[in-house]
């Protein structure tokens, strides 16, 4: 007897072993994606650049399943001032200063996100220009910090670092998608991070995700690294140059 249920036990157990195996490899099945390029160069004539993000989805296009991109990078912080007008005079009279905020942030979805996930999913994994988490460096309690974080995210808009409205998702067959991003001119050096989202029924179904690098190069990649290592290297360079060009520029003046 005792056999019997030793034995009926440890079937028991294995069907239930691989129940567990196959609900986990369906929570947190992995989204195949790929960059057309992982490797940016900033040289002095670069104008902008452009990347493709394609991937496969796991469930098959007749489920219903849907794709949202994010690609950010890198964090730097951002000193946002508010100015008054004070006698005639604009001055600066109160700042935020935010700190370990995404240089760069573009979303690519196949629908709106708002009717793909739930708020409080879009908050958690950050999706959506609006649902960025912008940490500010010494808040003050009771302080409204909402109109400086507006100016934040309109400036990035304008300046061409974030966007405001997903991209376009283009869906292939065979459940093939890929993704066009761009970068402008003045697209932060750094490290980027994309992540993948294959949702359905207001889920995540699976995920995946890759990194880019943009990096000056050349002469700019010399000057970029001696103004982080050595500021004040920097700027005595910079003094000096702005002495020579214009004892420069008077000498031509003089000759004239």
């Amino acid at each position: 007897m005792t056999s019997y249920w030793n034995s009926k036990n440890q079937k028991l157990a294995i069907c239930v072993l691989i129940q567990l195996l196959i609900a986990g490899r369906c929570l947190s099945s992995e989204l195949p994606v790929d960059l057309s390029k992982h490797n940016i160069a900033i040289h002095s004539s670069f104008t902008g650049s452009n990347v493709v993000l394609f991937g496969v989805q796991t469930a098959p296009e007749d489920e219903g399943s849907n794709i949202i991109a994010v690609l950010s990078g890198p964090t730097q912080n951002v000193v946002v001032r508010k100015k008054r007008k004070t006698i005639g005079i604009w001055l600066n009279r109160s700042e935020a200063v935010f700190q370990n905020i995404p240089g760069y942030y573009a979303v690519a979805s196949t629908g709106p996100i708002n009717k793909l996930l739930e708020l409080e999913v879009l908050l958690q994994h950050q999706i959506g220009v609006n649902n960025v988490v912008l940490s500010l460096a010494g808040a003050i309690e009771g302080r409204d910090y909402g109109p400086y974080k507006k100016a934040l995210v309109r400036h990035k808009v304008q300046q061409g670092l974030y966007f405001a409205e997903p991209a376009a998702v283009d869906l292939v067959q065979g459940g093939l998608f890929r993704i066009h991003f761009t970068f402008p001119s003045n697209v932060p050096p750094g490290t980027y991070r994309a992540k993948v989202y294959e949702v359905k029924k207001g889920k995540i179904i699976s995920e995946g995700g890759t990194q880019l690098s943009i990096r000056k190069a050349g002469l700019e990649a010399r000057i970029y690294q001696t103004a982080q290592d050595s500021p004040w290297i920097y700027g005595i360079l910079a003094v000096v140059l702005a002495l020579l060009s214009g004892w420069l520029a008077g000498a031509v003046f003089r000759r004239a």
